[in-house]
């Protein structure tokens, strides 16, 4: 009995201080992970969105690329040309002979957040099609289907594309951080508020703010290793409920802000064959939860618009999911790493090229 309560004994303080080592090495690794990154992180994006960007004349886009401006970044130059696209080399308005011209239109996804130019998806999609083709990257970070449609008119018109392809984000339907917070007027930042406050009084608990939330708890948790270990089954467990909510389902429940996407897309669609050119849309899926997808009626509601303004719809995610995990090819819900722009780019290019 002795011999069995030593051992007992020395399991027990084995594996206390098993434990105590395990939260030490956790708290440092919490310490040097947060260590300055909020402060630096926010202030590489103020000043990225002051720099990049200016309030534009057309009151639609609200803020548009100021031309020759580039910021450093971790990952490399953020920049836009003199064309006011992301881009190394400078493009004739007319495409060259024996070249079919793309264009890609869109918010953060293609101008390639927190990525070096190689990895974003017009370069990308450039790879994926050959030599014989040519794209180009209209892709400014927080716009909307409204002012992809301005923006499509402003700056990839003048280039005659073949193809125009609209990267469909599922926050095209509302209004995003970014540059607009920068650029706004005081009543265009009400707007924004007013669509925050919506959403706070409607789903106070969201996946969002549960992590957050659960986050603040680790501050003041005896165990901070316990205690993030609880968040992450918080987290799971809430994506599992039936009743989930976030920001996606509950902005595109409000029938006059989808109806403004709606009446975008028909413009859009509407300049697109004006311009002799071919109109394409990709819905970008939210890059989390694939083995329970909760957006699956938003992407339905967003096909049938385009389809009705007369795009060709095409929606990546089956191809996607067979193929890849989430995780292995995200950097956040809606924008991709460079494996995956490369997967999404190598979808594109089997769906356009004839």
């Amino acid at each position: 009995m002795k011999t069995a309560a030593r051992k007992l004994a020395l399991a027990c303080v084995a594996t206390l201080v098993s434990l105590s080592l395990a939260e030490c090495g956790f708290r440092v690794y919490l310490a040097r992970e947060s260590k300055g990154s909020d402060e630096s992180w926010r202030d590489e994006l103020h000043r990225m969105n002051a720099t990049l960007y200016r309030r534009s004349d057309d009151p639609a886009l609200v803020y548009e690329p100021a031309p020759n401006t580039s910021v450093p970044m971790p990952y490399g130059p953020a920049a836009f040309d003199a064309q006011a696209m992301r881009d190394d080399r400078e493009h004739a308005l007319a495409p060259e002979p024996g070249r079919t011209r793309v264009a890609l239109v869109g918010d953060s996804i293609v101008w390639g957040e927190d990525l070096p130019l190689a990895a974003t998806l017009p370069k990308a999609l450039e790879r994926a099609l050959g030599p014989k083709w040519e794209v180009l990257g209209f892709g400014v970070t927080g716009y909307d289907t409204v002012q992809e449609e301005a923006w499509y008119r402003r700056a990839a018109r003048p280039f005659h594309p073949a193809i125009v392809v609209v990267v469909y984000c599922m926050n095209d339907a509302f209004i995003a951080s970014g540059p607009f917070g920068t650029w706004a007027t005081p009543e265009e930042l009400r707007a924004k508020d007013e669509q925050d406050a919506l959403v706070e009084k409607l789903a106070p608990v969201r996946e969002e703010t549960i992590e957050d939330v659960s986050r603040r708890e680790e501050e003041h948790a005896f165990s901070r290793l316990f205690a993030r270990a609880r968040t992450i089954w918080r987290v799971r467990r809430y994506e599992r409920d039936p009743a989930y909510t976030d920001e996606y389902l509950l902005l595109y429940g409000q029938t006059q802000r989808f109806d403004r996407v709606r009446t975008a897309l028909g413009e859009l669609a509407a300049d697109v064959r004006r311009d002799g050119a071919a109109a394409h849309l990709v819905i970008s899926p939210i890059l989390r939860s694939w083995d329970r997808y909760h957006w699956s009626s938003i992407t339905a509601r967003v096909a049938e618009a385009a389809r009705a303004a007369g795009f060709v719809v095409h929606d990546p995610l089956p191809a996607l999911r067979a193929s890849h995990r989430e995780r292995d090819i995200r950097l956040d819900s809606v924008h991709y790493n460079a494996a995956g722009n490369e997967a999404l780019a190598a979808f594109l290019a089997h769906e356009i090229a004839p």
